[in-house]
């Protein structure tokens, strides 16, 4: 992430020197006044006024060099202002460019196709006529909307759960998803599932090793996972941003899936909105492209929504005051000078997603064909592809908070996500599959009981639909579960797993600044993870 060595802060005689190494405590910076970081504060100050901070005080500075050009500390290369306030100025802004031209091209197809599809007086009613009651209708739509809101009182208080008992909880699920990958691999063996239960097997094992080495790693996860929700309940903007994110997605997907249907009716020759143009070769060009789009711009709201959320974050921790406007400060970066440095990290993954679909699509031509050995190459191909998606996406995700915090360019926050990496690597992994597996074992239960409220309340209304056909249930209970599981998820790890990260980057760049804000969580910290001591080393 930021280019640098060493943290210097100046001794008795206004000299220099590094902290030393852990085991041995740093040195508390000597805190004048709320607010302050050692003898004098760049919290508040106007632009430009901290790089002069950090100039005054650094004292004589050792002659080191990375590259040839010797990097302050607390300095990223390039960084001109303040943290989270860098110079304005717009990355990457070819993909900015291209991603306009892609979005702008789905919103044309979008008008043809849905104009031609409503002119065409095709049928998509719901629930009229003869069928009235005998299907879902506008009290389900009530029932879904009571289980989106109770949905959203069942994660607030599974956070609230989380604050009060992180320990146990983090301990618990851990446990709770090792026994269950053990179980399922008992469940394939009885079952007689060989090959299934073989690969289950080495993921079983290893998932038992896993738990004894991450147990180790509880102390630290609960004191940050900690700090990160008391932030949260400072910044109740994370949650708003969070859930904002999955509504538009939510849309996103729904307006794509009628653009995909208008689309066959338009340009399939056998549709009932077929035209002049219509082909075979244009409905598959167009799918390619509705698909590509779809990813795209899927991977670009996510991410819109990720990194807006790490700029709050970062906003709390490098400031003692809580500071007005936060959100819209990260949003409006998100969306001016950042958002061609998301688009291209988005491009990329989206990329991988067209890819993975197109070996899915020959593993499924191959296997109806009947050719056993293209649709296993077909299947490797798939999962290799796949496990490149989710190191891509989890690479992304560190970029993207560097992005947020100095907002420098994609091609540069990669380099320095990066060092982050290699040289922390381990730890973040550890770190974010501990709260990960927290909320997503958190939203599997409030998934689970929001499902249960669903078939109570259709038992207790007993609906007509229910009377004529049952089958229906099945449906119901699986958008009541979607519902409450992605709900659960994007409270949980939409806004606090994403402040997590965001503090674990803040804790391998500048660590005095959460010494300086808060000595004793500091020194616990350094207890649990002495390197918290030592710089991230580009």
């Amino acid at each position: 992430m930021s280019q640098q060595h060493s943290y210097g802060i100046q001794g008795a005689g206004g000299g220099a020197y590094a902290y030393p190494p852990p085991p041995l405590p740093p040195q508390a910076p000597q805190m004048q006044q709320p607010g302050s970081y050692g003898p004098g504060s760049y919290q508040g100050q106007s632009n430009g006024a901290q790089n002069q901070y950090y100039n005054d005080q650094q004292g004589p500075l050792p002659q080191q060099y990375y590259g040839g050009d010797y990097k302050q500390p607390l300095k990223p290369e390039g960084f001109q202002g303040e943290r989270l306030k860098p110079k304005p100025k717009f990355n990457d802004p070819i993909f900015l460019v291209l991603f306009l031209l892609v979005f702008g091209g789905f919103i044309a197809l979008s008008v043809i196709c849905l104009r031609g599809y409503s002119n065409a007086s095709i049928d998509v009613s719901v629930g009229r006529g003869n069928v009235a009651g005998n299907t879902l209708n506008g009290q389900t739509v009530i029932m879904f909307m009571i289980c989106c809101g109770i949905a959203l009182v069942l994660s607030f208080i599974y956070i609230l759960l989380v604050r009060t008992f992180p320990k146990f909880i983090l301990e618990a699920t851990l446990l709770f998803t090792t026994l269950s990958n053990v179980a399922f691999c008992v469940y394939l063996w009885v079952r007689g599932n060989t090959a299934a239960a073989i690969v289950f097997t080495i993921f079983a094992v290893f998932s038992v090793i896993a738990y004894f080495f991450m147990r180790k790693r509880i102390p630290l996860a609960k004191l940050i996972l900690v700090t990160v929700i008391r932030t949260a309940e400072q910044y109740k903007s994370v949650y708003v941003v969070a859930l904002s994110g999955l509504i538009v997605e939510i849309a996103f997907s729904a307006w794509t899936s009628w653009v995909v249907v208008a689309t066959y009716q338009r340009f399939e020759p056998s549709g009932q909105a077929a035209g002049s143009s219509s082909s075979n070769a244009s409905v598959i060009g167009l799918m390619v492209f509705i698909v590509f789009a779809y990813y795209w711009i899927s991977e670009v709201i996510k991410n819109i929504a990720f990194t807006t959320v790490a700029g709050i974050f970062g906003t709390a921790y490098y400031n003692v005051n809580k500071v007005s406007h936060a959100a819209w400060g990260a949003f409006r970066r998100s969306m001016t000078y950042s958002l061609g440095s998301i688009c291209l990290g988005s491009l990329i993954v989206a990329l991988l997603d067209l890819l993975r679909a197109f070996f899915n699509l020959l593993q499924n031509q191959a296997a109806s064909d009947g050719d056993l050995v293209g649709s296993i190459l077909a299947c490797v191909a798939s999962c290799c592809v796949a496990c490149i998606r989710a190191l891509v996406d989890y690479f992304n995700r560190y970029a993207y908070i560097n992005i947020a915090l100095y907002g420098n360019s994609y091609i540069r926050a990669a380099k320095e996500t990066w060092s982050l990496l290699m040289d922390r690597g381990i730890d973040a992994l550890i770190n974010d599959s501990l709260v990960n597996i927290v909320f997503n074992c958190g939203a599997f239960i409030i998934g689970l009981l929001t499902a249960l409220f669903a078939f109570i309340y259709e038992q207790k209304t007993n609906p007509q639909y229910l009377q004529n056909d049952s089958g229906y249930y099945s449906i119901i209970l699986l958008v009541a579960f979607g519902l409450g599981f992605n709900i659960a998820l994007s409270v949980g790890a939409g806004s606090i797993t994403a402040g997590v990260s965001t503090y674990f980057v803040a804790l391998a760049e500048d660590p005095y600044v959460l010494q300086g804000k808060n000595p004793e969580l500091f020194e616990m910290i350094r207890q649990q993870y002495p390197r918290v001591v030592q710089s991230v080393q580009n």
